[in-house]
C-alpha cells in the first residue's frame, strides 16, 4: 500500500482565517475511576453542533477499536462497568456530524500498578562524553535502573555508519526480543536520514518546495525490519539544505514512510551538538541537561499540573495543529489549560510553571512565529518540563541552533520537545504513568488515531530522554543494609520520602546490575525498614521505592518513585556451620577517623578484618585475636566514600557491614 499526500490548504507561513479554533477539533475528554464498583466514567463537554457521540474502547496496546455505544448529543458522560482494577483501557470519543472529524482519546484505568521492571533500554553514548561526563552518565544509568530499566550501553563514535549502530541495536533486540523496549541516544550519535520528499508525490511535511529530499530519521533505529530500508531509487538534490540531498548509494534511505511496517522500539535523542547560540560547548550543555533530568526524577523543578498553549496558526483549514495540545492536555490537566497570546511565551513561562506546553507558528530552522527564536532559550529560563511545537523547517532538526533542540539546551526546565502537527503527536498516555518513548512510538505507528496528515512518515522524532514520566514522586534517602549474624536475613532501612501522598514502600531484590528486580515485600508509609528473610546467596542488590496512589484526570495508578539501590553480601548456606554471635555494630558510622566494632564471638579464635572499597579492592586489613567483643579501627587514611567491612574466620565470611568514611 502506498500513501500519497499533497500540500494541505497552503504553505505553513500563510495562516488561514476561520471562525473555528483548534480546540473545536477535540472532545474535552476526562475520566473518573472508581475501584469499589469498579467503573470508569468518561466525561466531556457537549457541543450544540453535534448530533451524537460515539464511544469506542480497546485494550491499552491493542490495534483495533471495539464500538461500545452511541449517546445523544445532550449526554456528556458514559460509565463503563466492564472494567477491572489494575488494568488500563483506551477510549475514543467521536463527535458525530462534524467535518473534519472531531475526536479525542484517553488512556484510563483503576489503580494500575506500573511495572517494577520496565524492560531493557539501549543507551547509545557519544564517545566524546565518556570521560568528561563519566559521573553524570553513571548517575543517568543509576536513575534508569532505579526506574526499572536494565541498561544495555554502547559507546559510539560520531563517524560510525548508521548501519553499524543499527546492528548493535538489532543484536541486543535479538538476544531478548520480549524485554528490549527502548533506545536512548545521548549525544551526536550518527543521524540517519531518509525520505524522497518532493513536489510531485510526497510533499515535504512542512509544505515548502525547497525542503525536499531526506529528513533526519531516528525511528530508523527503532524499526527493525531491515528489508524495508533501501538506498537505490531516490535522486533529489534540489533542496536548499545540502544535508537534505538524497541520491542512490549515499547512505541516506529512500523511504518517505514505513507503513505497513511498524516501529518496534521507542527512540529518544538528546543531541546538543552545534548550538553556538548558547555560548557553551556541547559537553557543558549535555552536563546541564543530565543534571536537570536527574533533578526532575528526584522531584525537583517539576512544573505545575497545567498545560500552556500558544496557537499562532489557529484552525488552518481543519488541520488545527494545536489540537494535539488540547487533545493531550485535557486528559492530563482537565480545565487547567492556559492559552497564550502571540509573543508572550517566554515572558509568561519565566514566571509561571507547567508540566507541558504546545506552541506553533510560522517557522524557520531557528524560530517559531509568535513564540520566539532559539537564542531566547539561551537567555530565558522557562519553567516547563515537556513540549510539543510546530512550524516550518525546524522539524528537520539536525542543523545549527535548531529550534526543536533549543529548549533542551536551555537553563530552564525543558526536558523534551517534538514536532507535532504533521502528524499529530499523542501524549495522553502520560496521564496514566506511561513514558515519553511509549507515546512517541504510538504516535509514529499511528494505528488508531485517525485524523492526521503524514501518519507513519519517517520524520517523526522525540528530542529528549525517552524514559521520562510525568508526576515524579519524591524518593527515599539514605538506605542502610545490615545482615543478621548468620547471614540468612538482611534488614533494609531508609529515610522516608518527603512526599505527603506516599502510602507504602516497596522493597525489591536482584541478583545483579542486569537482572530484573523481584518484589520482596511492601510496608506501610509509617514504617522505614524491611527484613528480607530469603536473600540470594552472594551479592544482593536491594532497591526501595516510595509508592503513591496517583489521581489524574484519566484515572488512578500506583506511581513509584525512582528507586534507591544498595548492595550487600548474604549467605544462604548448605552444609556450612556458621559461627554464632550476639550482635554486630560499627560506631560511629559515618566516621572521620576511629570506629569501634562490637562483635561478641565468644572465643579466642583468630579473626580477620578487611575493608573493601566499592570496586572490591582491599584497602585496609587487621587481625583480631584477643578475646574481646570490642575492637577499634583507624580509618583516617581512607578517602571519603562508602566501604564494606568484613569479618572472617579462615576462609569463612562471618559478617559484613557498610562503612561510610566522611
Amino acid at each position: 500500500m502506498k500513501l500519497y499526500f499533497t500540500l494541505f490548504v497552503s504553505l505553513l507561513f500563510a495562516i488561514a482565517t476561520s471562525a473555528q479554533v483548534s480546540k473545536d477539533l477535540t472532545v474535552s475528554l476526562t475520566a473518573i475511576a472508581d475501584a469499589t464498583t469498579p467503573s470508569i466514567t468518561l466525561n466531556w463537554k457537549t457541543d450544540a453542533s453535534a448530533t451524537a457521540y460515539a464511544i469506542y474502547k480497546k485494550a491499552a496496546d491493542a490495534n483495533k477499536w471495539d464500538s461500545v455505544t452511541r449517546v445523544a448529543k445532550t449526554i456528556n458522560s458514559y460509565t463503563d462497568l466492564n472494567v477491572a482494577v489494575g488494568k488500563n483501557y483506551e477510549y475514543r470519543v467521536i463527535k458525530r456530524n462534524s467535518s473534519p472529524l472531531v475526536v479525542s482519546y484517553i488512556l484510563a484505568g483503576i489503580k494500575k500498578d506500573l511495572p517494577a521492571n520496565r524492560g531493557k533500554i539501549i543507551l547509545l553514548v557519544d564517545k566524546n562524553y565518556v570521560l568528561p561526563l563519566a559521573t553524570e552518565i553513571n548517575q543517568l544509568q543509576n536513575d534508569l535502573r532505579g526506574d526499572g530499566w536494565i541498561v544495555l550501553r554502547h559507546d559510539v563514535n560520531r563517524s560510525d555508519a548508521v548501519t553499524n549502530v543499527k546492528q548493535w541495536i538489532i543484536n541486543d533486540f535479538n538476544s531478548d526480543q520480549e524485554n528490549v523496549k527502548s533506545v536512548y541516544i545521548l549525544g551526536h550519535v550518527p543521524v540517519p536520514y531518509s525520505g524522497g520528499f518532493n513536489t510531485s508525490q510526497y510533499y515535504p511535511p512542512d509544505g515548502h518546495p525547497d525542503h525536499v529530499g531526506a529528513w533526519p530519521c531516528d525511528l530508523y533505529y527503532g524499526t527493525l525490519n531491515e528489508s524495508i530500508w533501501t538506498d537505490n531509487s531516490v535522486n533529489e538534490i534540489s533542496g536548499s539544505r545540502l544535508q537534505n540531498h538524497n541520491q542512490p548509494g549515499d547512505g541516506k534511505f529512500d523511504n518517505a514512510y514505513f507503513y505497513p511496517d511498524t516501529v518496534t522500539l521507542e527512540v529518544g535523542r538528546v543531541d546538543l551538538f552545534d548550538m553556538p547560540a548558547f555560548n557553551s560547548s556541547d559537553t557543558i550543555l549535555m552536563r546541564q541537561y543530565l543534571a536537570k533530568a536527574h533533578n526532575f526524577k528526584m522531584g525537583i523543578n517539576v512544573g505545575a499540573r497545567k498545560g500552556f498553549i500558544s496557537d499562532n496558526f489557529g484552525y488552518f483549514g481543519g488541520e488545527a495543529f494545536a489540537s494535539s495540545g488540547w487533545r493531550a492536555f485535557t486528559p492530563m490537566f482537565g480545565d487547567s489549560i492556559v492559552e497564550l497570546g502571540a509573543n508572550n511565551f517566554f515572558s509568561t513561562l519565566k514566571v509561571k510553571s507547567s508540566q507541558f506546553i504546545y506552541g506553533c507558528g510560522a517557522g524557520s530552522y531557528t524560530s517559531c512565529g509568535g513564540i520566539g527564536v532559539s537564542s531566547n532559550f539561551a537567555t530565558d529560563s522557562t519553567l516547563y518540563n515537556f513540549g510539543m511545537m510546530f512550524g516550518s523547517y525546524f522539524g528537520d532538526w539536525d542543523n545549527q541552533n535548531n529550534f526543536l533542540r533549543a529548549p533542551l539546551a536551555s537553563k530552564g526546565w525543558a526536558l523534551s520537545n517534538s514536532w507535532s502537527g504533521r502528524p499529530y503527536n499523542y501524549y495522553h498516555q502520560m496521564a496514566m504513568g506511561e513514558n515519553l518513548g511509549y507515546c512517541i512510538r504510538h504516535s509514529q505507528n499511528n494505528p488508531n488515531y485517525e485524523y492526521n496528515i503524514y501518519p507513519t512518515f519517517v520524520h517523526t522524532a522525540l528530542m529528549g530522554d525517552p524514559s521520562l514520566r510525568m508526576n515524579p514522586v519524591l524518593p527515599v534517602s539514605n538506605i542502610v543494609l545490615s545482615a543478621s549474624t548468620d547471614k540468612k536475613k538482611v534488614t533494609i532501612r531508609w529515610n522516608k520520602s518527603k512526599d505527603p501522598g506516599v502510602t507504602l514502600y516497596a522493597v525489591y531484590r536482584s541478583r545483579s546490575k542486569t537482572a530484573p528486580f523481584v518484589l520482596s515485600g511492601t510496608v506501610a508509609s509509617t514504617d522505614s525498614f524491611f527484613t528480607e528473610n530469603g536473600p540470594y546467596n552472594g551479592l544482593n542488590y536491594f532497591m526501595v521505592r516510595a509508592i503513591k496512589p496517583e489521581v489524574t484526570y484519566s484515572g488512578t495508578y500506583m506511581n513509584p518513585s525512582i528507586g534507591l539501590i544498595d548492595t550487600m553480601n548474604a549467605v544462604n548456606p548448605v552444609g556450612i556451620v556458621n559461627k554464632e554471635a550476639n550482635g554486630f555494630s560499627i560506631f560511629p558510622n559515618p566516621s572521620h577517623n576511629l570506629i569501634t566494632i562490637n562483635y561478641d564471638y565468644g572465643n579466642s579464635e583468630k579473626y580477620s578484618i578487611t575493608v573493601l572499597d566499592i570496586n572490591g579492592r582491599i584497602v585496609l586489613a587487621e587481625d583480631w585475636t584477643n578475646n574481646t567483643s570490642e575492637k577499634q579501627l583507624d580509618i583516617s587514611m581512607l578517602s571519603q566514600g562508602v566501604y564494606f567491612l568484613n569479618i572472617s574466620s579462615g576462609l569463612e565470611l562471618i559478617h559484613t557491614g557498610k562503612l561510610v568514611k566522611m
